[in-house]
């Protein structure tokens, strides 16, 4: 089996200039937990749940400069309305791991694995976007036909 057989052609995703208050309420809506950042059609970043929670801590850079106010959890939580305001350019991740639809499934399912993510943008030869795949798809795919 291939991962075209098995992804989704139907993709949920933001654009590099997206504010995470925008990509957040995709989250909420879509229940999913990332999605992949485009650029005319093509993958140049993907962004996820735990690229926004990381932007609750400080940098080592502020850490250094003020070390007592920016160890303070309480005052990490009221930095909200300042991460709401930042562009998915800003925080995504910039070399996401992408898949051809042609890969076997347990190719991507290895590749997941050893890359330590839950879904893989699909895309043609040329970059372009085709469909997204998530272990889940995976399991439906591989485990869940074989109960029927």
């Amino acid at each position: 089996m291939k991962v075209a057989n098995a992804m989704s052609k139907k993709v949920d995703y933001v654009t590099p200039e997206t504010r995470v208050k925008e990509f957040s309420k995709l989250i909420f809506s879509h229940h999913i937990n990332g999605v992949p950042v485009l650029k005319r059609k093509k993958v140049i970043g993907f962004i996820t749940e735990r690229d926004i929670l990381k932007q609750f801590f400080p940098s080592i850079r502020e850490y250094m400069e003020d070390p007592v106010n920016e160890a303070n959890f309480e005052k990490m939580e009221k930095k909200i309305s300042r991460i709401f305001d930042l562009q998915a350019k800003k925080i995504m991740s910039k070399r996401p791991v992408t898949i051809l639809p042609d890969v076997p499934l347990l190719e991507a399912l290895s590749t997941m694995f050893t890359n330590k993510v839950g879904r893989l943008p699909v895309v043609n030869k040329k970059g372009y976007m085709v469909g997204i795949i998530a272990k889940r798809d995976i399991f439906k795919y591989l485990v869940g036909k074989k109960l029927k």
